[in-house]
């Protein structure tokens, strides 16, 4: 069971549907819910006067500070009416650095695919792919369109025997626990390496252990389609209401350089999706 659960709270458009996705996965575990207010404060025009200045961002922050309330209030409200336990958490940094400094004292974060019609979100650059890769938990992100009443009745897991693909099962074990159906997708676009060689059967026995559903073998040629395509094709067919996979990148001069399959999940996801670093 997952017993904190955070969530990425903001003035955006998406915020409230985190909430009411977070506050369902809370319910369902019995669990703790964090809201994270990451706010940010657009730096206003200023020419040479520094009055201009001090009086154009002492009105940003008054703005910020009603909204921060308001969203407070509308949160609280939210979990108390769900039953569900609920603190507040909130930073000045930068939002992906205040999200993911607060999340690691939970257990599992949920926030959103990047949407450009939501101007009012507080992100910045990079919010997801750098949340993704410093958070040091598994990470639920949802996708900007759509409504999501449950998740992880069928499971899609992508498995290509990495590092990461082998915590992803284990961060997404409590939520396997309760699914009905698991599909395991290999894709051929990795090349053949003898120290990743792992039978398809010890996955499968450790799925029996764990008391997850027995694991029905996915394979997907990307000869002619890229892996991200691969995934969704292979999430439609199964009617998976849940991708599980490694989030694979590297930072590159303060900027998050993403692999091919994690930068099409991103730009194209349909479910959501648990992203485990």
């Amino acid at each position: 069971m997952y017993r904190r659960i955070a969530v990425h709270l903001d003035q955006g458009l998406d915020s409230s549907r985190r909430v009411e996705f977070s506050l369902q996965l809370a319910r369902a575990h019995d669990a703790h819910l964090t809201g994270i207010y990451a706010s940010y404060v657009s730096p206003g025009y200023f020419y040479d006067e520094a009055g201009l200045w001090v009086r154009t961002m002492d009105m940003a922050r008054r703005i910020d500070e009603t909204g921060r309330t308001a969203a407070q209030l509308t949160f609280s409200q939210a979990a108390r009416e769900s039953g569900v336990a609920a603190s507040w958490r909130q930073g000045d940094d930068v939002p992906a650095e205040c999200v993911a400094k607060h999340a690691r004292s939970s257990d599992i974060l949920v926030i959103s695919q990047e949407n450009p019609d939501d101007v009012d979100a507080a992100v910045g650059n990079g919010f997801v792919e750098h949340v993704l890769m410093s958070a040091g938990r598994p990470v639920i992100v949802l996708p900007s369109a759509g409504t999501f009443k449950g998740v992880g009745a069928r499971v899609l897991y992508c498995w290509n025997r990495s590092r990461e693909a082998a915590r992803a099962i284990a961060d997404a074990a409590p939520l396997l626990r309760n699914a009905n159906a698991l599909a395991v997708l290999t894709t051929d676009d990795v090349e053949p390496d003898r120290n990743l060689e792992v039978p398809f059967e010890d996955l499968a026995a450790y799925c029996a252990c764990h008391g997850f559903p027995a694991p029905a073998h996915q394979s997907r040629s990307t000869q002619e389609i890229d892996v991200g395509d691969a995934i969704l094709s292979t999430a439609a067919d199964f009617n998976a209401d849940l991708i599980v996979m490694g989030a694979y990148g590297h930072s590159r001069m303060r900027q998050w350089v993403m692999g091919g399959a994690t930068r099409a999940m991103l730009a194209a996801m349909t479910v959501p999706v648990l992203f485990s670093h």
